[in-house]
């Protein structure tokens, strides 16, 4: 029989299954932060709703949080909604995610989100998320 000077090329059944788990770990870090990034878009979208409304800048502060209350019961955000309940709860360590912020160099006024999500991923690695997002009170898109 005849040696074949050329050396055989592929992946190997060791390379495959490393490139599968590094896909499948991708794949649930994906499915793991995914529903979180479009809760986000919901409440941009629903904060971008709330400052077009007409005459909401001439509301005071306790009507448009009760407009975020609403909003938040009827979409079922889920981590905004315990952070905004625990902050109104007033416990230790916690703090209100929505404001109503007055701009600096006009006399208007601004709806302003900032929490955290925290979700686990394997063992004890997890993920940490922050958001934030302004919008102008009054403001058309």
């Amino acid at each position: 029989m005849k040696n074949s000077q050329h050396k055989q090329m592929g992946a190997t059944l060791i390379s495959w299954m490393i490139g599968i788990a590094v896909g499948i770990l991708i794949i649930s870090a994906g499915l793991k932060i995914g529903p979180n990034y479009l809760e986000y878009h919901s409440v941009k979208s629903f904060m971008d709703g709330i400052a077009s409304e007409p005459g909401i800048e001439k509301r005071n502060k306790r009507e448009i949080l009760t407009r975020v209350e609403r909003y938040l019961n009827v979409n079922s955000l889920e981590s905004l909604s315990r952070a905004y309940y625990d902050g109104k709860s007033g416990k230790p360590g916690t703090k209100q995610p929505f404001e109503i912020v007055k701009l600096k160099k006009s006399n208007k006024r601004e709806l302003a989100v900032q929490y955290q999500v925290k979700k686990s991923w394997l063992g004890n690695v997890s993920f940490l998320m922050d958001y934030q997002y302004s919008v102008e009170l009054g403001k058309q898109n």
